[in-house]
C-alpha cells in the first residue's frame, strides 16, 4: 500500500487494501501529497462511527477522479481502504447521482456507511490546504461543489 495514504489515514501497514482502482488510487496519492500529516486520520476518528465506513469522492469535470472508502473496525481504527469500482464510478452524470450510487455500493459491500463526502477537485485541493477546514467545507457547499450524504451528527454540528 502506498506510503502517502498509509500515513494520511494512520493505517496499520498490515491493514487491508481492497480492490483499489489504480488510476483513482494514483490520483488520491497526488491529492494527498501536500496534505497535513494526520488530517485525514483525525477526520476518520472524528466523523466515522466504529463498525462503519466512509466514502469520499473527488470529481473533476463531472467524472469521479479519485475515491476512497475507509472501513473502520469496532474499536474505531481504520481497518481497510479501497476505491469505488468501475460501474459506480461511471455513474457520474452529476455529482449527486454518483454520490447516491457510491453510498449504495458501500452499504452493499462494506456495511453501514456513516459518511459520504463528495467534492469537486478544486474544492478538495482548497480543503486540504485550508487551516480552517469548516470554512472550506462551507465554501464548497455554497458554490455547489459538495454533496454530503450521509452526514454524521458530529460533522453536522461542526459545520453549524
Amino acid at each position: 500500500m502506498p506510503d502517502t495514504i498509509v500515513h494520511a489515514l494512520a493505517l496499520d501497514p498490515n491493514a487491508g487494501l481492497r480492490d483499489a482502482d489504480q488510476t483513482q488510487w494514483a490520483n488520491l496519492e497526488v491529492l494527498l501529497k501536500e496534505a497535513a500529516p494526520g488530517d485525514l486520520a483525525a477526520a476518520v476518528r472524528t466523523f466515522v462511527s466504529a463498525g462503519s465506513s466512509a466514502v469520499v469522492g473527488v470529481f473533476d469535470e463531472d467524472r469521479l477522479w479519485a475515491s476512497l472508502v475507509v472501513s473502520v473496525d469496532n474499536s474505531g481504527k481504520p481497518a481497510s481502504a479501497s476505491t469505488i469500482p468501475g460501474p459506480v464510478r461511471e455513474a457520474g452524470e452529476d455529482m449527486t447521482k454518483a454520490a447516491n450510487e457510491a453510498v449504495k455500493w458501500v452499504q452493499a459491500h462494506h456495511g453501514p456507511c456513516s459518511l459520504g463526502f463528495f467534492v469537486d477537485k478544486i474544492h478538495a485541493e482548497a480543503l486540504l490546504a485550508a487551516s480552517d477546514k469548516a470554512t472550506a467545507v462551507r465554501t464548497a457547499s455554497a458554490s455547489g461543489g459538495l454533496v454530503l450524504s450521509p452526514v454524521p451528527p458530529a460533522l453536522a454540528i461542526a459545520l453549524a
